[in-house]
């Protein structure tokens, strides 16, 4: 029962698991797309702009590509998947969604799924570009910085990013910076040291970023407080709230 997830060890994604009744769950943009065995077909799942509510009691099993890589897979842009579920027989054609569907009822879905993204990533491999262009846009540096680095030209980079993320390398870079600040704020880190880890000018900047991905504070993504202790929790709600300490830099 639940939810559970693993990386694969064949491609660049992992691999996740939602078993038995499962109350309908906020999905957040993760700048990744999925490839989904529902129990009774398959189904892609684009990239999301924005939070996404998940219902369904069945059973599933997913691939979800790290950012960029399904372009690579399912042979069709994130662009045109943005926001979107879409049944896989419409990309693939029913013939090949009816024999991995096939295979994925009678075997075990995790292993069909990553079976079949390993032999289309060994034909068509995401290119060289994509894997440090998201580690760079990851850790906050500049678009035009990122793209000089991959001998590429702003122009070019976006357009390599609708292409294979769905976003501009910004609206992707704001997406992978708030996903890193949400996995600070749950270990307990203060509103204010999240910042500046994840190279934020200001909380207000954090704020205002979390506001735009997720439709809610930072604050919503702390752990609960065990007890007042009376001093200055920094799991700030308001962006007008001051803040101490040594600044990030700019995104």
């Amino acid at each position: 029962m639940g939810y559970s997830e693993q990386r694969s060890t064949l491609v660049p994604a992992t691999v996740w698991r939602r078993q038995g009744p499962v109350a309908p769950a906020e999905i957040l943009p993760d700048g990744c797309m999925d490839l989904i065995w529902t129990g009774t077909g398959l189904l892609i799942a684009g990239p999301d702009t924005g939070p996404v509510t998940a219902t369904g009691s069945g059973d599933m099993v997913a691939l979800r590509f790290d950012p960029g890589v399904a372009p690579s897979v399912l042979g069709v842009p994130a662009e045109e998947m943005v926001n979107g579920r879409v049944d896989f027989a419409d990309i693939a054609g029913s013939a090949q969604a009816r024999c991995l569907s096939e295979q994925a009822a009678a075997g075990e879905p995790g292993d069909v799924l990553e079976r079949f993204a390993a032999a289309q990533v060994d034909r068509s491999p995401p290119p060289r570009w994509l894997h440090p262009a998201t580690s760079l846009l990851s850790a906050g540096h500049q678009v035009a910085s990122v793209a000089d680095q991959i001998s590429a030209s702003p122009r070019q980079l976006q357009r390599w990013s609708r292409h294979h993320y769905g976003y501009g390398a910004k609206a992707l870079q704001r997406i992978l910076r708030v996903n890193a600040a949400m996995a600070d704020l749950r270990t307990g880190r203060s509103a204010v040291d999240t910042a500046h880890h994840c190279g934020y000018a200001d909380y207000a900047h954090m704020f205002r970023d979390f506001r735009s991905v997720t439709g809610r504070p930072p604050a919503d993504f702390r752990p609960p407080m065990m007890g007042c202790s009376g001093g200055a929790d920094q799991g700030f709600s308001s962006p007008e709230q001051p803040i101490s300490g040594d600044q990030g830099s700019a995104a």
